[in-house]
């Protein structure tokens, strides 16, 4: 298991739920996410759908709930017992395993047409290993499949730059790009960025991170200082409230598929960020 979800299966299962103030299990939240995932199954014809890092599998519910055919599998594949062990939903199929080292064969008949979704798991592999995980992800996609993810990233470098700051200052090797760099990441292991679409931002409250990442006063009270000050700090990234501070993870949603190698004139289509 990667040893940044070890060290966070405190908060893993029944605490889920309520984690951000309920920000992974929200309806309105994954809606944008759930739509994508609901209008591609349909367009690829996908029979199976397997969420990457699902968890407690919260987002194959929602799309349940929200309606999606009943003849297309769904396969919620995790590295944590714990969150494996609070998906009770019977309609799906719960794997455990990464989602940097597991095969086709694992969550489904190979020869399938499969869709892949995912959201908020890339940062846990860091910045060495973002690469590695994607090429890893296109070795089991089959051309004309889908990958759509919802990642955290920033459109500007110093947003970025400001988050991983303070990731380190938590101790955590979470590590966020931005838009462009992950799109870059993506072509250059042989994945087609097809949309680029904007998801609500998660708010960190002082006191989630606090139980979190196990910070202590002199560790809080230096992010406070540090961040709370900078003249570059925008309060969409991180602003002043009551209990001291709120910092945002923003997101984007990521419509992806395979390259196959074009005929003579054929053109790709071009990439959307909205």
């Amino acid at each position: 298991m990667n040893e940044q979800i070890k060290r966070e299966e405190s908060v893993h299962g029944k605490h889920w739920s309520k984690l951000h103030g309920g920000y992974f299990s929200e309806p309105m939240v994954a809606y944008p996410l759930i739509r994508k995932v609901q209008m591609i199954a349909g367009k690829s014809e996908a029979d199976t759908i397997i969420d990457l890092g699902g968890g407690t599998g919260s987002l194959l519910s929602l799309l349940l709930a929200e309606g999606i055919d009943r003849n297309i599998s769904l396969v919620n594949l995790d590295a944590s017992d714990t969150q494996l062990e609070a998906a009770t939903r019977s309609e799906t199929s719960c794997v455990r395993g990464s989602v940097d080292s597991f095969s086709r064969h694992d969550v489904g008949a190979e020869d399938g047409n499969f869709l892949f979704m995912m959201r908020s798991v890339l940062h846990y592999f860091g910045e060495d290993g973002l690469r590695p995980m994607l090429r890893h992800l296109r070795t089991q996609t089959q051309p004309g499949e889908y990958f759509v993810h919802q990642t955290a990233s920033f459109r500007h470098q110093h947003d970025a730059d400001c988050m991983n700051e303070l990731y380190q200052i938590m101790r955590t090797p979470k590590w966020y790009p931005t838009v462009d760099f992950l799109c870059e990441c993506l072509k250059d292991e042989g994945w087609q960025v097809l949309e680029v679409l904007p998801g609500l931002p998660l708010p960190l409250t002082k006191e989630e991170l606090r139980r979190r990442y196990d910070l202590s006063p002199a560790e809080l009270l230096r992010i406070s200082d540090q961040f709370l000050s900078h003249p570059l700090v925008s309060e969409d990234l991180f602003k002043k409230t009551d209990d001291d501070f709120c910092a945002f993870l923003h997101y984007w949603i990521y419509i992806c598929t395979p390259v196959i190698t074009d005929k003579p004139n054929k053109k790709k289509p071009e990439m959307t960020v909205k």
